[in-house]
């Protein structure tokens, strides 16, 4: 018959240092990965885990959940976690917005009387298409799929035969590429003038 561990989290009306330090010691490693593998960030994953140790600090007078702390301290840290990824998918669709509004006024009004808001256009395409053919062939038939036709992810899997993670992979090297051997401000132009 297996032992249960003991959970060292009783008596916790005087805040017992010692039942913290070994729960910190206990699940601290574990926490610390499972919160990388969500936020994919060494120094957030801490900072989370930290927050979470804090949290459980301030709550310890509280805390009466016999045999479940592990339990309690991974759900606790996955709700941080999550809500931190919403946040900065928050952010971004913000930023992309925001960079997308600022460029079309740069390019749309700042040059509608000129023939410069073209000129960027032809040497987006000229570059795009030097680009292009130094990707891979699947890469470079997604990449076209995506930008050039404006199909969706699950079109461009059934189109190549593939799934939708392969299609995720190299539209990601496709637009790695670009950004790689595109300048800069040229590279944000693609984006605002191919975004769907």
């Amino acid at each position: 018959m297996k032992n249960k561990r003991k959970y060292p989290y009783k008596n916790t009306s005087e805040k017992d240092l010692m039942s913290f330090e070994q729960l910190f010691r206990l699940f601290y490693p574990r926490l610390k990965n499972y919160a990388f593998s969500l936020l994919q960030n060494e120094n957030e994953a801490e900072d989370m885990v930290q927050d979470v140790f804090f949290q459980l600090w301030q709550n310890m007078a509280d805390f009466d959940d016999e045999g479940n702390g592990g339990s309690y301290l991974f759900t606790l840290l996955k709700n941080k976690c999550l809500n931190s990824l919403k946040h900065k998918v928050v952010e971004e669709k913000y930023a992309v917005r925001l960079a997308k509004n600022e460029t079309e006024e740069l390019y749309h009004i700042s040059f509608a009387e000129t023939n410069e808001f073209i000129s960027m256009e032809e040497r987006l395409m000229f570059e795009l298409e030097m680009i292009i053919k130094e990707m891979p062939e699947k890469c470079q038939t997604a990449f076209r799929l995506k930008w050039f036709e404006g199909k969706k992810i699950r079109e461009i899997a059934k189109i190549m035969d593939i799934s939708t993670t392969m299609v995720d992979k190299h539209l990601a090297k496709g637009l790695q590429i670009a950004r790689k051997n595109m300048d800069p401000d040229l590279y944000i132009f693609f984006l605002v003038r191919f975004q769907k």
